[in-house]
């Protein structure tokens, strides 16, 4: 062990102290805060602009069924959803960078659709060459018996955002006007909101059979603790193994790799190496991660409100296995390749046996968390990482499964270190050829 830190120890400090490492580290935060803001920051200025000039919406009733003092009139849901809009305004600080964005696009989004009148269409149509209206809507005569509704837009104009909420106010104002005076006071609002958000209540049954009120927020960190680990998986993955393979091709092109193997055997080498670099893409993974975290601070902060500890380590424990199986099998086939685009293509197989199945399957894995496909692919090792973090973010795994799964993948760890070995052994003195089938067999057999 004492050769495979030194091998650890050496391989993590040499790769952290690249300029193109420090670089990428550092730099590509800076560079997608910067991206990402600008353009969260372009649409709210656009609608922030459209907004200080933007002009009415005109409407043409020959059915005489709009009354428009029903356009000013609230029902319970939008009520709520201003209210909620408002409460997240507020709570951000009014010289925080960050919030600009979000303000402008709130308060763009809460103003409200205006109605013009027009006794004609002529007359509307002339307003709307004549650009004080952006567009308009005429109620045919035979709206009662039809449903159908014209609408009137120039030619520069797009179908966007501006026009959904002018459909949708259109939609609001129509089915006002028909129920005012038509139903009593309480019948009618409880038609407009038949189910009122703020006064309803959701329960979850468990094992006991006593109801207990849905924390909403705990099931969407249950399902969203599983899938982040395993997009870091992912990441890390491909960070990691993309310095190994670079290194170990650039030490194999050097002919440094035979003084190496002089001093340390190859399983130290390999599990040096995957230590080393290792901790070098997963340390350029936490410094983005940690970025991330802050510019979405609110999103953590609630996230770390509803972290379910246990559901947290047991997704950890995954992750490591996982890393380990994933990162020994890409570095050990890796080292097969002739150069360093046919290494990482050659690794690229793994990454995506493990990610592909799983991800494809993950609403049937959510839905049935102990069906046939759930469990076959969270006993296969090379599936198993993502698979049981999802199947555990259900809260449905039986604890005999779950320890059956770890002790499957544990045990694969363990051969594929191996097998890795034999492979890292053989490719590492290989030089402008590949080893062939037979040969990569019988030294995976001798493992």
């Amino acid at each position: 062990m004492s050769k495979v830190a030194v091998v650890a120890g050496r391989e993590f400090l040499s790769t952290v102290r690249r300029k193109s490492y420090l670089v990428v580290t550092f730099g590509m935060p800076f560079f997608a805060v910067l991206y990402f803001g600008l353009f969260a920051l372009l649409p709210a200025l656009f609608m922030e602009k459209s907004a200080a000039g933007r002009r009415d919406v005109g409407l043409v009733d020959l059915a005489g069924v709009v009354r428009l003092e029903e356009a000013g009139r609230a029902s319970a849901e939008d009520e709520e959803l201003r209210r909620q809009a408002e409460a997240v305004a507020g709570r951000l600080a009014a010289g925080d960078p960050r919030a600009g964005a979000a303000r402008g696009i709130l308060e763009a989004v809460l103003l409200p659709v205006r109605f013009r009148p027009f006794a004609t269409r002529d007359e509307a149509i002339a307003a709307l060459r004549g650009g004080a209206i952006d567009r308009f809507y005429l109620v045919p005569a035979d709206y009662l018996a039809t449903g159908r509704v014209e609408s009137y837009l120039p030619d520069e104009a797009t179908l966007g955002m501006a026009e959904k909420r002018a459909e949708r106010s259109l939609e609001r104002l129509l089915a006002r006007s028909l129920l005012s005076g038509r139903l009593p006071e309480e019948v009618r609002s409880r038609v407009e909101t038949p189910v009122d958000s703020r006064r309803s209540a959701a329960f979850v049954v468990g094992a006991s059979g006593r109801p207990e009120p849905l924390d909403t927020a705990v099931r969407l960190a249950r399902v969203g603790i599983p899938f982040a680990f395993g997009f870091l998986l992912f990441m890390s993955l491909m960070v990691s193994a993309g310095y190994l393979i670079q290194g170990v091709a650039e030490e194999k092109e050097n002919r440094v790799i035979e003084v190496i193997l002089s001093s340390v055997r190859p399983r130290e080498l390999l599990f040096g190496k995957l230590l080393g670099l290792g901790a070098a893409g997963l340390l350029q993974l936490a410094v983005w991660v940690s970025v991330a975290t802050f510019a979405t601070s609110f999103v953590a902060a609630a996230a770390l409100a509803a972290l379910d500890l246990r559901l947290f380590l047991t997704c950890l424990a995954f992750f490591a296995l996982g890393f380990l199986l994933i990162g020994s099998l890409m570095t050990g086939t890796g080292a097969l390749g002739t150069n360093s685009r046919e290494s990482q293509q050659l690794a690229a197989i793994w990454s995506i046996a493990a990610i592909l199945p799983p991800s494809a399957a993950a609403v049937s894995i959510l839905d049935e968390p102990n069906g046939i496909v759930a469990r076959v692919l969270g006993w296969f090792p090379l599936t198993a990482p993502i698979t049981m973090m999802i199947r555990c973010g259900t809260g449905k795994v039986p604890l005999w499964d779950l320890l059956l799964a770890i002790a499957l993948l544990a045990g694969a760890v363990y051969l594929a270190l191996r097998a890795a070995a034999a492979l890292f052994r053989l490719g590492l003195l290989q030089y402008g050829k590949r080893p062939p089938l037979r040969e990569i067999l019988r030294q995976i057999g001798k493992a």
